[in-house]
């Protein structure tokens, strides 16, 4: 049955601190007017916030907490037959929807400038962010993702596609492809087609059902800082609202998760109205495939 609301899952939080750095970005997001962006597609949207997490213990016992949140919030979204778009801070997140979505053989489709693949092992910055999908697929952190809801451990192979994919070092790039997934480099010495090359690779294999992932650090570096590590050879704003009516149209979504954006680091504003826009027409992709239906 194909939902017929919107949920937007809204966790303004960085290292589970409120509006601290990217976790400021759901907020300029909110203020910029998504809900109203959406409303005016005649759908119903419904808000759900994940309240502070201030009693768990440091950055990784807050982070954590998230994650089980994020995973419950989604599940209720879904047993309440609305599609959850998830604005959050830390990208990570998406490891708690996978969870919360609970869905047999759940395919990825990733737009972002990094892979988010380190485990602790080959992790160089201390970066947390950078651990979701090896969380994920029960590689790191096995006891505190056993709490997470609905966690069972994923397999990439064949499963997952990235988009814009290039800020990494030689043993991130490697650990992508011995995982066995796809992406679509971004690249500094050519313009790549993005939706050209998306659209080939969704023809390519089914990614039925899809957890689609939008961390705004995909843009190229032309837009300024969307978050602390911009990189040059990403999409361009028509790349992506390109990409992002393309997804629905070849492939069957489950969730939209919106991340890494700090509003303060560059132009926040402009930044944030191409999320808007962007998230606009996913949606409105969404209801001319009738995976999402008006109330």
């Amino acid at each position: 049955m194909p939902a017929n609301a919107i949920t937007i899952i809204f966790s303004p939080y960085h290292v589970g601190i409120r509006d601290h750095r990217v976790g400021d970005g759901p907020n300029r997001i909110r203020k910029l007017g998504i809900i109203q962006a959406l409303e005016k597609l005649g759908l119903t949207v419904h808000f759900a916030e994940l309240g502070r997490v201030d009693e768990f213990e440091g950055e990784i016992g807050r982070s954590f907490e998230l994650l089980r949140r994020v995973s419950k919030a989604v599940t209720e979204a879904v047993e309440s037959n609305t599609f959850p778009i998830i604005l959050s801070g830390n990208c990570m997140a998406s490891a708690g929807v996978a969870c919360g979505l609970n869905v047999d053989d759940l395919k990825f489709i990733y737009f972002d400038a990094h892979d988010d693949l380190d485990s602790p092992d080959v992790n160089e910055n201390g970066y947390l962010d950078a651990m979701g999908l090896s969380m994920l697929r029960g590689e790191s952190w096995k006891t505190l993702m056993k709490t997470v809801p609905g966690f069972k451990p994923l397999t990439y192979d064949g499963n997952f596609l990235y988009c814009g994919l290039r800020d990494q070092s030689d043993v991130q790039r490697q650990r992508v492809i011995d995982a066995g997934m796809h992406a679509i480099w971004g690249e500094t010495s050519r313009k790549v087609e993005f939706a050209s090359e998306l659209r080939k690779q969704l023809g390519l294999k089914s990614y039925d059902p899809a957890l689609v992932h939008l961390d705004l650090d995909v843009l190229d570096k032309s837009y300024g800082k969307v978050n602390d590590y911009p990189s040059p050879g990403g999409l361009f704003e028509s790349d992506l609202i390109a990409c992002m009516d393309l997804v629905p149209k070849r492939s069957t979504p489950k969730s939209l998760t919106v991340c890494s954006f700090d509003p303060n680091t560059g132009d926040g504003d402009r930044i944030a109205q191409i999320a808007i826009r962007a998230i606009t027409t996913f949606v409105q992709s969404l209801l001319e495939t009738n995976t999402l239906t008006k109330a």
